[in-house]
């Protein structure tokens, strides 16, 4: 295990050898086929059954360079028989919905992949705090069910002043809610069920102990190593920061060096191996308490792009695509490990007003021009619809003068407050 550093990779045994991977369920964006075409490999997408994809998935489609596509309708014998006579010799999880079926098939081609059997420990938050526990690795106090009366029992047990109820599916767009006694968490139980069910297909919630302290984003990639054992790299850590009423407000782009940052890097390796990671990327949520250290809320074993990933190869050299890629095809002999440059990187989080009916032109050119920014969102690109959502919207904040980026962060909150979201002037 190791955490990334600036040396060059030079073994000679490291050669890039072309194949054919399988990329199941590509609902993330065409990113990763094309990365495997720039290394010469051939890619074909596993498409789900619309009977077998989360609601919220109904009309995902697949777009990308992929030589063939295969249609997974449930039988995973005809499936893998297509791949096979395709000569797949590498299975990818596109994203969330494709992590246990690519883990199946991998293991049914003899290829390269997580236990099937373990396949939760990748994608469930109340999974995952079991495991870690078995493990003895630090982690929350928390019950997954489908059963309020077995939530309340379990709070009864574990009598806390806060708790947070979530679906137990890592990774689906939908806000954890925050808890002081049971009446809240009964009110919040039946639209966070429909809700977790709809985006994952799996209406499992978990209540757990809501503990105060910072939130960390920590993204990995891993690797075989050492005699096979897989080789787990952090490539970026990032903090959150959230506003007086709970939004999220900004997420900074952190030094590797402070003990903090490797406190949360040397947690994050314990927490893979107990996850069972054996290659490919994760992205882990970590909350870092001031008497407790850092313990996992969740962690994700699927692509974790964003608006800030060109940001993140100009200020550490690391391609987030690119490091999933190698994961299963070996980089050149002679390729450079990249070397951080030392910019700095802030995703400022917008917060629109409730009404809001998209950006006013003109304070939108405003914010668009400012010295730092690198990248918006959809919905603040110049003669964007109207109904183009603003919910999630982020500017991608660059530079190497840190308070160059702090200046630009003031003038997007002040332009904010200036009536950014009224919309419609001339």
């Amino acid at each position: 295990m190791s955490i990334a550093t600036a040396t060059l990779a030079a073994s000679a045994q490291s050669l890039r050898v072309a194949g054919t991977a399988a990329i199941v369920a590509p609902y993330s964006g065409s990113e990763y086929a094309e990365a495997f075409a720039r290394k010469g490999w051939k890619t074909v997408a596993v498409h789900l059954d619309a009977r077998l994809r989360p609601s919220a998935l109904a009309d995902a489609r697949i777009c990308g360079p992929y030589a063939d596509t295969v249609e997974h309708r449930g039988s995973l014998r005809q499936t893998v028989k297509a791949l096979r006579k395709l000569g797949v010799t590498a299975v990818v999880a596109g994203s969330a919905a494709g992590i246990a079926l690519a883990d199946r098939i991998a293991s049914m081609l003899d290829l390269p992949g997580g236990d099937p059997e373990t396949s939760q420990l990748r994608c469930d938050r109340g999974a995952q705090a079991a495991a870690l526990a078995t493990a003895g690795v630090p982690a929350l106090n928390s019950v997954r069910t489908t059963s309020l009366s077995e939530a309340l029992k379990w709070a009864e047990l574990f009598p806390l002043s806060r708790y947070v109820l979530a679906p137990a599916a890592a990774g689906v767009p939908v806000e954890p809610v925050s808890c002081t006694h049971e009446l809240q968490v009964s009110a919040a139980w039946p639209a966070m069920r429909r809700a977790a069910a709809r985006y994952s297909g799996d209406a499992h919630l978990v209540l757990t102990e809501d503990l105060p302290g910072r939130q960390y984003l920590v993204h990995s990639v891993t690797r075989p190593g050492h005699e096979g054992q897989p080789d787990h790299l952090i490539t970026d850590i990032w903090a959150e920061t959230r506003s007086a009423d709970g939004r999220l407000d900004r997420t900074d782009l952190l030094d590797r060096h402070p003990l903090l940052t490797r406190a949360l890097s040397v947690y994050t390796l314990r927490v893979l191996d107990a996850l069972g990671v054996v290659r490919g990327p994760v992205m882990s949520r970590i909350v870092y308490g001031a008497t407790r250290g850092p313990l996992l809320i969740s962690a994700l074993a699927a692509p974790g792009l964003s608006l800030a990933d060109e940001a993140l190869r100009a200020a550490t050299g690391r391609e987030r695509v690119a490091d999933v890629v190698d994961a299963w095809v070996s980089p050149s002999p002679a390729e450079l490990v990249p070397a951080p440059t030392g910019r700095r990187v802030v995703r400022v989080h917008l917060q629109p007003t409730d009404g809001g009916e998209g950006i006013d032109p003109w304070l939108g050119r405003i914010l668009r021009q400012l010295p730092t920014v690198v990248a918006v969102s959809a919905g603040l690109q110049p003669h964007t619809a109207v109904s183009t959502p603003l919910a999630g919207a982020e500017v991608v904040l660059s530079s190497d003068e840190p308070e160059a980026v702090e200046a630009d962060y003031r003038v997007i909150r002040a332009l904010e407050r200036e009536g950014l979201y009224r919309g419609g002037r001339p």
